[in-house]
Formats: C-alpha cells, structure tokens, sequence
C-alpha cells in the first residue's frame, strides 16, 4: 500500500479513536464532540502526524526505492543487539547499489519513529528494528520487524525495482 495512504488510514482511525474518548470522557454525543470541537481534534491530530508526514515527504522526495531503518536511538541505554546485527547487512547493500537506492535511518526516540505503527498496522508482535522497502513510487513493498534481515532478503525485494 503507498505511505500516504497508509498515513492518512491511520490519521482517520486515531482521529475517530480521539473523538470516541472526548466523547466518552464528556458524556456527549460523536456527532455534538464534532459539531463544537472538531477544530480543536484536527489541529491535535495534525500535531501529533507532524513528525511522520515529515518523514513521509523525505523518503518521497528520493525518487528512488528506499530502505527505512527505524532502530533502537544509540544514546539509549539499553542496545538492541538485533539492530546491531542489521548493521552489517544494511553497509552491504550500500555497497552493493551505491545511489541507485536511498537508505533512511529513523530512531525509535524521534516522533517520526511512529511511522512504525503505521507500516506495522498491528499485526504480530512489535519489535526493534523494523526495516522496509519502499519503492520510488512510495509503495511499501516488504517490511520485516524484530530480526536481523539478511542481504539476500533485501535484494529478492529490491533487485526487481531497482
């Protein structure tokens, strides 16, 4: 599915998820929480897509398919040995196509790391690191979390776009 869509789906579902709560919280109606405050949700849901639609824009203005990294911030205390042992995969594929893939490396502590969620869209278990091919149309291709991921596992996904 392509990025923007898969923002905006999860923009829509946190949005209405937002005016459940107001709603509940105040003991009104859904439809009086978006007849008096819907100005008031959109500016909230837009503060916190921020980050992720900023990240979104940078991986899209490569024009070329890309490798997202999203792993463990380095300055955190705890080390995610799964994403030390992508490291070594990722430099290989650097060596192997140069410029003609884009790589994007995200820590888990920034507020674009929530584009996680948003590719992961709940299904297993969510774990460091999280990796995907994006192609250059902004198509998630593949995305693999909690594991190393091997250099052959890339290039079955990336060679054919490439």
């Amino acid at each position: 599915m392509h990025l923007k869509a898969l923002v905006s789906q999860h923009q829509h579902v946190f949005r209405e998820k937002v005016t459940r709560m107001f709603a509940d919280k105040h003991k009104m109606s859904i439809e009086d929480v978006v007849a008096r405050y819907s100005d008031v949700i959109e500016r909230y849901v837009r503060e916190k897509y921020r980050g992720v639609e900023r990240a979104v824009s940078t991986i899209l203005s490569y024009h070329r398919p890309v490798v997202l990294s999203i792993i463990r911030d380095p300055c955190d205390a705890n080390i995610c040995r799964i994403c030390e042992r992508d490291k070594p995969n990722i430099e290989r594929l650097r060596q192997l196509y140069g410029d003609r893939i884009a790589f994007y490396v995200l820590f888990d502590s920034l507020p674009e790391a929530a584009i996680y969620h948003i590719i992961h869209q709940g299904k297993g278990e969510k774990l460091l690191p999280l990796s995907a091919i994006i192609n250059s149309n902004g198509e998630v291709i593949k995305y693999w979390s909690g594991r190393p991921v091997t250099v052959d596992e890339y290039r079955e996904y990336l060679d054919p776009i490439v």
